[in-house]
């Protein structure tokens, strides 16, 4: 069975054509129209065809094609059975288009082919298109203090919180989660940038790390431009920043994050890399990139009192920070045995819920609400 080309990557655009491409998709898949599938095997189109049966629909096949038409509103809840019966990788391989509308679909609007899963994906994050479109992000603090003086606050975490439309808070890891997934990660890694900094200038924390993706940046010089506006429109001193890359998401071109990063430092902001001793490829990372801060991972850090193979780890990192002259954050630190084995150990800075919770506002000191 024939397939057309491979589905394009959704959302690669810069960001203004990618708002547009989002609006366009959200809006065709709300409207009645025509629902066109190419299925990788015979088996799966069985499966398929079944779904759409099970579900009180019937799809026409036509020269390997299904064609399914569609009500207003029905194209993501039988996108959504489709990709049910179907394993991943089969509705990865799979290819599908909605046209809107009745008539027959143009030859150019072939060119917004997917595969079922991204078109699944799509329809499932216009909860989260409408949060980045309204501005529903928000930040809450987590302090950062001196490891051999708890009780001073160095410095505030910014923790990305989203919120629904009555204003409750939301818990960052299925936003993020589904912006991976859905290609929306550049999106709202931007909103979740600008929204720290709009945060930070309410609050005025002093020094605030802010979570920063590299992976997600589509043009560096742009970003960076756009980054160095917006922290200067706040009113924001550049020496008080510190972007902090995050573990999940960098990029495998160590020298592109080499540059991406020397760019920031060259604008004036400080750099933080996070999770060392997640993984090899972070300690590979250190000698080249000479950050500002690193983070030691916290599910190192948890019972390395304990744990002479986590405490024979933990403490060479340390070490080398210290041999770099590189400042170390410990990270995960929840009770008081876990803080003398790490100021022992020559940390500087110390971060856990043994310090309290992020929270709306930051502290002024240790435990302060």
């Amino acid at each position: 069975m024939s397939l057309l080309p491979r589905a394009k990557p959704f959302f690669s655009q810069p960001p203004p054509a990618a708002s547009r491409a989002r609006a366009a998709l959200r809006k065709t898949l709300t409207s009645a129209g025509t629902l066109l599938v190419w299925f990788q095997t015979p088996h799966a189109m069985a499966r398929g065809l079944t779904a759409l049966h099970e579900g009180g629909r019937e799809g026409r096949v036509e020269e390997g094609c299904v064609r399914l038409r569609l009500l207003e509103g029905e194209a993501p809840a039988i996108v959504a059975a489709l990709v049910a019966a179907l394993s991943q990788d089969e509705s990865e391989q799979t290819r599908a288009l909605h046209v809107a509308g009745l008539g027959e679909p143009r030859l150019a609007e072939f060119g917004g082919i997917l595969s079922l899963r991204a078109l699944d994906l799509v329809a499932r994050s216009s909860g989260l298109i409408d949060q980045l479109d309204e501005g529903r992000l928000t930040s809450w603090f987590h302090p950062i203090l001196e490891a051999r003086a708890p009780h001073k606050v160095f410095a505030h975490e910014a923790l990305l919180r989203g919120l629904d439309r009555d204003g409750n808070v939301q818990s960052p890891e299925p936003l993020l989660a589904l912006a991976r997934a859905a290609g929306l990660l550049p999106a709202l890694d931007t909103a979740a940038c600008r929204s720290a900094i709009r945060a930070t200038a309410l609050h005025a924390p002093g020094r605030v790390f802010i979570n920063f993706s590299p992976a997600a940046v589509e043009d560096p010089e742009r970003h960076l431009r756009s980054v160095e506006q917006a922290v200067d429109e706040a009113g924001l001193p550049r020496s008080q920043v510190v972007f902090e890359v995050v573990e999940a998401d960098r990029i495998d071109d160590t020298a592109q994050l080499e540059a991406v990063l020397k760019g920031y430092r060259s604008a004036g902001f400080s750099v933080a890399l996070d999770d060392l001793g997640a993984g090899w490829s972070t300690l590979n990372l250190v000698h080249r990139l000479r950050p500002d801060f690193i983070k030691l991972d916290r599910e190192l850090v948890h019972g390395v009192h304990l744990n002479p193979v986590k405490g024979m780890i933990a403490g060479k990192l340390l070490e080398i920070c210290q041999g770099l002259g590189i400042s170390s954050i410990v990270e995960g630190v929840e009770v008081e045995e876990e803080l003398g084995w790490v100021c022992a150990h020559g940390a500087d800075f110390v971060q856990g819920f043994l310090f309290g919770r992020p929270a709306e506002t930051p502290r002024s000191q240790a435990g302060a609400a």
